[in-house]
């Protein structure tokens, strides 16, 4: 293996580790600040998950490697692999200095303005396609947060309005019941299955004859409380055995979202490399999803207490609503090529989650600082991608 492909392995390894660092905690925030798991049990369900979805992007995000790998630079452009080493080592630095400060920020608008800060030196501003940035790219990740909160905030309106009815009903319909009870309170939360039971009955058309009928499963909907006292031996599925799939489902749609852009710039960066069959896609696949893996056991820790405690408090349902709606848009963004950012639409979900407790519910700081962090993602890392292409031109022509 040549020297240069070498380099390309590790600037390739080391944006998708402070990918996982920062990214991990937009799929469990909502289990630790709901209080369902500890941060490091968080850490843990994330990262294997993680796992799971960088795995699941080599095979079913292709759209996602042709939209980075081939859709950004306009056709006459001949690229090289200073420009494209340079815009790997811009995005994880602005992504490495967002994690160490606990901002979460979006690796896709990083490797977007780093990759545009490189190919203008190099090739020219012309040689960027910005219409498809703007179509493609720029339109999802503004759309994503948007479509998020709204979705979220209507789900758990939807949730406080059935519970508010139902505290009503069980008071005699005094008043509207609302209390400032959490979202949720109250309503079943809890499907409980008993398997059939077989009994001997009597056949009334054969005298003497008997045969066997069979009744169920018998299936409840109930609260977790009123299932485990009713029926202790039945199967149950609860609301926080759901939360945990969603988490699952979030961070493992996160990973097939942002695996293949960073596969895409490692095979992109290993082709102009000058040896000869460059970097296998599976490779580039292997060493992106072990390296986001590492990042999230390691160094998830700061951005996870960003988003899971500083940035608003939630109950089980708020929590449970979005991580189901975060999970829903990043898996359809992967699957058909469009690139979510994670941190803006699991952001969404969670201030969506809160806005129906009113002014006071959200940290406005706290949200203020994510904001501007996601508005100076692009120029920054531009600069940086800008700085990356000079330092590399040094060694490499």
């Amino acid at each position: 293996m040549s020297t240069m492909m070498i380099v390309v392995l590790v600037t390739g390894a080391l944006v998708a580790l402070v990918n996982g660092a920062n990214d991990v905690s937009k799929g469990v925030a909502t289990l630790v600040g709901s209080g369902l798991a500890t941060p490091r049990r968080a850490l843990a369900w994330g990262a294997g998950w993680t796992a799971v979805g960088g795995w699941a992007g080599a095979l079913l995000a292709g759209a996602m490697v042709t939209t980075f790998g081939k859709g950004l630079l306009e056709a006459h452009v001949v690229p090289s692999f200073a420009a494209a080493l340079a815009s790997i080592l811009g995005a994880a630095a602005w992504v490495l200095l967002a994690t160490r400060t606990g901002l979460p920020v979006s690796t896709t608008h990083a490797i977007v303005g780093s990759l545009c800060g490189a190919a203008s030196v190099a090739y020219g501003v012309g040689g960027v396609r910005w219409g498809a940035l703007a179509g493609r790219i720029a339109l999802p990740l503004v759309v994503g947060p948007v479509v998020s909160l709204a979705l979220t905030a209507l789900v758990v309106l939807v949730v406080t309005r059935l519970t508010a009815r139902r505290e009503a009903r069980t008071r005699g319909g005094a008043g509207s019941g609302g209390g400032g009870a959490a979202a949720g309170a109250g309503l079943p939360d809890c499907v409980c299955v008993e398997p059939a039971l077989a009994s001997v009955v009597a056949d009334g058309a054969m005298p003497g004859a008997a045969r066997i009928a069979l009744a169920g499963p018998l299936v409840t909907v109930d609260t977790t409380a009123a299932c485990a006292v009713d029926r202790p031996a039945a199967a149950r599925v609860t609301l926080d055995q759901v939360h945990w799939a969603t988490s699952a489902a979030t961070s493992t749609a996160r990973a097939m979202n942002d695996a293949p852009k960073m596969a895409a710039l490692i095979v992109a960066a290993g082709a102009l490399a000058g040896t000869a069959g460059g970097v296998p896609t599976r490779a580039a696949f292997a060493v992106v999803t072990v390296a986001m893996v590492i990042g999230s056991v390691f160094a998830g820790g700061r951005v996870l207490t960003m988003m899971s405690t500083k940035l608003t408090r939630m109950d089980r349902w708020e929590g449970f609503a979005a991580n189901a709606v975060t999970a829903s848009l990043v898996a359809a963004g992967a699957i058909f090529g469009l690139p979510l950012s994670t941190t803006h639409v699991a952001t969404g979900g969670i201030v969506g989650s809160a806005l129906h407790r009113g002014k006071g519910a959200i940290s406005r700081r706290t949200l203020r600082d994510m904001v501007l962090a996601w508005v100076v993602t692009l120029p920054c890392s531009a600069l940086l991608g800008v700085l990356a292409y000079f330092a590399v031109r040094l060694f490499v022509r």
